[in-house]
């Protein structure tokens, strides 16, 4: 499994060295599909230049797309993101395995959405896909069935 190492730069949590590994298939797959359903159902539409810039576009939009959902759906987004993320607490010995991030574990607030993005990062190819699978599905069913709703000739 995939796997980056990340570091801040600046701040109370410079110099902490966080694991970050990409969700197994399925769970990755699961937590996708969940995201966008949740999209779907707050009426947010993926911007299709995200879709077609690829990994650097969603990557780029990612926090905006999750500013559309339910408190409810947005904490289970960013959880299954955050549970990707370990820390390393003594970096100086790799042979300590890294453990599970716990609140003591961050004091900058800018540290807590840098992890969340670095781990969208790596799993945005699960998001994509759930995207191409669930949009076009949406779409078809907000379209009025012919008919429906529409003025007589």
């Amino acid at each position: 499994m995939k796997s980056i190492e990340w570091t801040p730069t600046e701040g109370p949590d410079a110099g902490k060295c966080f694991v970050i590994t990409r969700m197994p298939a399925f769970t990755a797959d699961r937590w996708a599909r969940n995201v966008v359903r949740a999209l779907g159902r707050a009426g947010a539409r993926t911007p299709r230049e995200a879709l077609e810039s690829g990994i650097a576009g969603l990557s780029g939009q990612s926090m905006a797309l999750f500013s559309h959902m339910s408190d409810e759906d947005c904490e289970a987004a960013f959880q299954g993101l955050l549970d990707c993320v370990k820390i390393r607490r003594d970096p100086s010995n790799p042979a300590v395995e890294p453990a599970p991030l716990i609140e003591a574990d961050i004091t900058d607030a800018a540290t807590l959405p840098a992890l969340r993005t670095e781990a969208f990062k790596l799993n945005v190819d699960f998001f994509k896909a759930a995207i191409y699978q669930i949009y076009p599905l949406i779409e078809a069913l907000r379209e009025p069935i012919m008919g429906e709703n529409q003025p007589a000739a």
